[in-house]
C-alpha cells in the first residue's frame, strides 16, 4: 500500500479545520515524510530528493480567528523584517481571494526567494508557499502560481469526491472505529494502531482509497487519508 506506511506515524490529535483543503501539486514532484510536519502542515512537495537544496511546495492551515488580513500582513513583516520582504498583488482562486508575498533571504544553500500564496478561510488562512533558490526561481515561478491557484476547499471529505461509494466506506470505518472507542479502555492513538483495528478496518479503507478513487488524484487521496485520520483521532465529526 502506498499511503498507509505514511500514516503510522506519532499523530496530531485534532483536525482543527471544519473543511477540506486540497490543492494540485506540480506534475511529477514528490511527497515528503509526514512525520517530519510541523504543526498546521498538510503536505509537502519537493521537485527532487537527489539535491541537497530542492525546490519546494507546502500547504499549511492556520487559525486566525477575527484577524484580518492586514494585521496578518503586519505579522509577517515582523516575522521577515530581516529578509527582503515584499507584497505583489491578489488573485482569484475557488477558494476566495489570495494575497501573493515574495520573500528573499540567504542561509547556507545560498540565496532562496520564497512566493507564499495566502487566503483567508472561515477564521482560517490558508498558507501556500514555494521555495526555491533565487537563481532559479524564474524556472518555477509559472509551476508555484498554477499550484496556489489550483487551491480549493469543501464543507467536508464528502463533498470533495465524485464517488459515492465514499460515503458508505466512511460510516462503516466512523461506526467501527466509534464502537470500539466505546467497548475499549486502551487511549485512542494505541486503538488506532492495534493490529484489530488496522488489519479489520483502516487497511481496507486505504486500500479502498488508493485503488477505487484514483481518479480524484495523488494529493487528494494523501490528504483525505491524512483528514480522516486525524477526524477519526479528535471526536469531531467528519
Amino acid at each position: 500500500m502506498r499511503w498507509l506506511a505514511l500514516f503510522l506515524f506519532p499523530l496530531m490529535l485534532i483536525a482543527y479545520e471544519p473543511f477540506f483543503t486540497v490543492i494540485d501539486p506540480p506534475k511529477g514532484w514528490l511527497f515528503t515524510d509526514p512525520s517530519k510536519y510541523e504543526d498546521g502542515v498538510k503536505v509537502v512537495f519537493i521537485a527532487s530528493d537527489k539535491k541537497m537544496f530542492t525546490p519546494s511546495l507546502t500547504l499549511t492551515v492556520e487559525y486566525v480567528g477575527n484577524a484580518s488580513i492586514a494585521q496578518y500582513t503586519k505579522a509577517l513583516e515582523k516575522i521577515y523584517q530581516r529578509d527582503d520582504f515584499q507584497e505583489l498583488g491578489t488573485f482569484k482562486t475557488s477558494t476566495g481571494t489570495a494575497h501573493l508575498f515574495q520573500i528573499d533571504r540567504k542561509n547556507q544553500w545560498g540565496a532562496i526567494r520564497i512566493l507564499q500564496a495566502i487566503t483567508f478561510y472561515e477564521g482560517f488562512a490558508l498558507i501556500q508557499t514555494g521555495a526555491c533558490l533565487k537563481k532559479d526561481f524564474l524556472e518555477f515561478h509559472e509551476t508555484y502560481l498554477n499550484s496556489f491557484k489550483s487551491l480549493r476547499t469543501t464543507p467536508s471529505i464528502l463533498t470533495s469526491c465524485n464517488d459515492s461509494s465514499l460515503e458508505k466506506r466512511l460510516e462503516e470505518v466512523t461506526k467501527c472505529w466509534r464502537k470500539l472507542c466505546l467497548t475499549s479502555k486502551d487511549n485512542k492513538e494505541s486503538l488506532f494502531t492495534s493490529s484489530f483495528f488496522q488489519n479489520s478496518h483502516w487497511k481496507p479503507f486505504v486500500n479502498y482509497i488508493e485503488s477505487a478513487l484514483e481518479s480524484e488524484g495523488v494529493c487528494w487521496q494523501f490528504l483525505a487519508i491524512k483528514h480522516i485520520q486525524e477526524t477519526l483521532l479528535s471526536e469531531n465529526a467528519l
